[in-house]
């Protein structure tokens, strides 16, 4: 009896080591854990310069119309569209590219842009969201501050008719 069960002793402890070893090496490759996500910061549209990137907004549509309809060789369809966005702060143009923004950027929608980017358009400023950014439709399930009401819309204040002329910066060391 004392013969089997030192066998049985020693066949746990090897069973313990082989199982701790396993979790050691399943320590080393596990995945880390995920950072907790941040709640975006808004700006407005009167904020935005030339430079301007991450850009989250809370906005509405006051005008869409399409710029560039172009049949390819191939059959098929490209097309860009520019919606003027505006909040009470001033308004700007928000280039279009998908027909999903196409069907959401419709005259008096409310939306909310996130992770857009000012790109210079023959030296006027325009927002665009690439397949890192969002578009979507505002909802205040999120939290986020209203868009403002119609009337309160600042249309006089377009940054987008703001030519910008690009200075190039000498460079300080070779003088």
């Amino acid at each position: 009896k004392r013969e089997t069960q030192g066998k049985s002793q020693r066949a746990g402890t090897i069973d313990q080591m082989s199982a701790a070893a396993s979790e050691e090496k399943n320590q080393g490759t596990a995945t880390p854990p995920k950072p907790a996500l941040r709640k975006p910061e808004f700006t407005t549209i009167g904020e935005l310069h030339p430079e301007s990137r991450t850009v989250n907004l809370v906005c509405k549509v006051t005008d869409m119309q399409t710029v560039l309809e172009v049949k390819r060789s191939d059959g098929t369809e490209f097309k860009i569209m520019e919606a003027t966005i505006a909040d009470k702060t001033g308004s700007l143009i928000l280039t279009c590219r998908t027909e999903e923004h196409f069907n959401m950027c419709v005259k008096g929608a409310a939306l909310i842009v996130r992770n857009g980017s000012i790109r210079m358009f023959k030296g006027y400023m325009r927002l665009q969201v690439d397949k890192w950014g969002l578009i979507e439709p505002y909802d205040d399930k999120w939290g986020y501050k209203k868009p403002a009401a119609d009337e309160e819309l600042n249309s006089e204040k377009n940054m987008s008719k703001v030519e910008y002329e690009e200075v190039p910066v000498e460079d300080q060391h070779h003088n």
